[in-house]
């Protein structure tokens, strides 16, 4: 994929979660906007045919963010992983796509949304894929307010131990958990210096630059090491939409007609 192909994704995706959303008259539509360049860049950097062909050798993606399904959905529809026709069912009755992501979708990893499980399933992922010598890689993503999970940092004590230099664990940071600021929930004060506390390989970057993180996880999978990798994606929730942006109650709230409608003209 070209460059220029890979930058058009994010505007395109959101439109797609936009849509979707609307449709349903479902919520989370905070939590799946902010999360769009890491997906794209996560996506863009697997290998899609070994996920196609279920291989054993191939990379793992795991939203453990799972609010955020809207946007996974809309992701993996833009990397050729989901139909337009099985996308435009999201939260519909009967429909598998539903409000958390699901493993009964065709190539999702695992069931999200009991927040702060995902770690722990990618540790294991991620010694599965040592054991039978792989060169993939495993990728969960996480909220800074799913952080708080106590499952987090359990996982991430044993991926250290383990040495799982092929896990990565990707935080999108948007400063808001569920329907206020995630400091004003618990405190985390510098999450980079929790995260170096213990002895991860961190960075902190612009969780809207999208080449940023596709460099940085170039970057990794060309030296891994033995340590896990944390990317500590700043962003904002709602991204896209401005009268979303850093507004807590649109964790919960649905679109209208006007407020649709000013999305679409806006991206």
């Amino acid at each position: 994929m070209s460059v220029e192909d890979l930058s058009r994704i994010p505007r395109n995706t959101r439109k797609t979660v936009v849509e979707i959303i609307y449709k349903a008259q479902a919520s989370h539509l905070g939590s799946s906007l902010s999360v769009i360049e890491i997906l794209t860049a996560v996506y863009s950097e697997v290998d899609i045919e070994k996920i196609k062909l279920r291989s054993r050798l191939r990379d793992k993606v795991i939203l453990s963010k799972g609010h955020a399904a809207a946007a996974l959905y809309a992701t993996m529809h833009s990397f050729g992983l989901m139909s337009q026709e099985q996308i435009s069912t999201y939260h519909q009755l009967s429909s598998l796509l539903q409000g958390h992501v699901s493993h009964g979708v065709e190539y999702v990893e695992h069931s999200t949304g009991a927040l702060g499980h995902g770690p722990s399933v990618a540790v294991g992922h991620a010694i599965a894929q040592n054991i039978l010598n792989s060169n993939a890689f495993t990728y969960v993503i996480c909220g800074d307010g799913e952080i708080q999970e106590g499952a987090v940092w359990e996982a991430l004590m044993y991926a250290r131990t383990k040495h799982l230099g092929n896990l990565i664990l990707i935080v999108d940071n948007n400063k808001i958990s569920s329907i206020t600021e995630t400091q004003n929930v618990i405190n985390f004060g510098a999450i980079k210096k929790g995260f170096e506390g213990f002895d991860l390989d961190v960075h902190e970057l612009n969780g809207h630059d999208l080449f940023e993180i596709t460099n940085t996880l170039q970057q990794i999978k060309m030296k891994p090491g033995v340590r896990p990798h944390v990317l500590i994606c700043n962003t904002v929730k709602g991204k896209g939409v401005s009268f979303a942006e850093s507004e807590p109650i649109w964790h919960y709230k649905t679109l209208n007609e006007e407020s649709f409608a000013l999305a679409l003209r806006e991206l």
